[in-house]
């Protein structure tokens, strides 16, 4: 019977089959995601945050952060969680947004959204006005 080992060397085979990535051979371990997927490092753990099909994930599957994609909080201002919102997230802890629209009164307005984590590694958002702005009454 053959060693773990032998088994990762016979997936060296296989790498174009293998999901999310290729086969480094010589390290002895498989990357899950290119170089282009990171978006920046998780604010909980440290480890990678990377791009998948629905959002933008900490690649230590322990780490509970994600950014969702289809998130309700940017759908209830009219936004979209996009690469770039993710990107100033995750390396700044906050984004500027234009034209927001409240669906309350159909009024659009422009913001700051901060991002703060619970102890749990779970995503948390928070409205931000700039200062010396008008209120409408």
């Amino acid at each position: 019977m053959g060693t773990v080992d032998d088994g990762w060397k016979d997936a060296s085979d296989f790498s174009d089959e293998l999901p999310f990535g290729k086969f480094e051979d010589g390290s002895g371990s498989t990357q899950a995601y290119e170089a282009d997927d990171i978006v920046g490092n998780c604010p909980v753990c440290g480890t990678h945050v990377v791009e998948r099909e629905k959002g933008f994930f900490c690649n230590n599957m322990d780490c509970n952060f994600a950014l969702w994609k289809n998130n309700r909080f940017f759908q209830a201002i009219g936004k979209e969680m996009t690469r770039e919102v993710a990107d100033d997230l995750v390396n700044g802890g906050t984004v500027k947004l234009v034209d927001c629209k409240s669906q309350r009164t159909g009024n659009t307005f422009s913001c700051y959204v901060d991002l703060t984590t619970d102890e749990e590694g779970k995503a948390h958002f928070e409205i931000r006005f700039p200062k010396g702005g008008r209120r409408r009454e």
